[in-house]
Formats: structure tokens, C-alpha cells, sequence
């Protein structure tokens, strides 16, 4: 579940939004600086054992300036993405299993 950023912006960095992936482990959107860039950054974080979250290198820094790009791509990735999650229809199968003809006993 999506939830809007706890924290406020620290220096340079904004944090957009938080993804919960559970198990102690979630996605952070945030819009940071680096070397004289912006960024937007999509990143794992993990709960360390203090409660504190902390990033792991799973993520991509994308230049601000590819944002609408980036914005069309995950756009036109959205129909490949509803076929995916749609319930199947009734009597098919999806997944592994799909076109694989029962087991039959001898």
C-alpha cells in the first residue's frame, strides 16, 4: 500500500512517497541532488534491527529531465500490466500450469 511520505524534505532530498512491500522491506520515491542533477529515485529500503530504514543499492536515479519519459514508459508498461493481474477467466488457467492436461491414474 502507497502512503505519502512520513518525513519531511532534508537538504536536497524529498521523499515523495512510500511503497510497504511487507517483510520489512519498502520502495521510496524521492526526488533527490547529486553532482549538480536532480533525480528522481526509486529505491529499496529494508528495517535494520534499530527500526531505522535504510536504502539498499536495489534502485535507479533518473534525471529529472527524463521524467516524462520515463512517465509514458510506465504508462504504455500499464496494459501489460492489467492482463497480468486480471483475474483469469473462468475454466482457464494462467501460470505454470496453463495448457498442462491432468494426471491420470493407471
Amino acid at each position: 500500500m502507497a502512503e505519502r511520505a512520513e518525513q519531511p524534505e532534508t537538504g536536497d532530498e524529498v521523499l515523495v512517497r512510500v511503497i510497504d512491500k511487507g517483510l520489512g522491506g519498502r520502495i521510496h520515491i524521492r526526488v533527490s541532488h547529486f553532482k549538480d542533477r536532480d533525480y528522481i529515485d526509486v529505491r529499496n529500503f529494508y528495517e535494520a534491527d534499530d527500526g531505522q530504514w535504510l536504502p539498499t543499492r536495489k534502485g535507479i536515479a533518473v534525471p529529472v529531465e527524463l521524467y516524462q519519459e520515463l512517465l509514458d514508459a510506465l504508462t504504455a508498461a500499464k496494459a501489460e500490466v492489467d492482463k497480468r493481474t486480471a483475474a483469469p477467466e473462468a475454466g482457464k488457467q494462467s501460470g505454470p500450469e496453463a495448457g498442462k492436461q491432468p494426471a491420470t491414474k493407471k
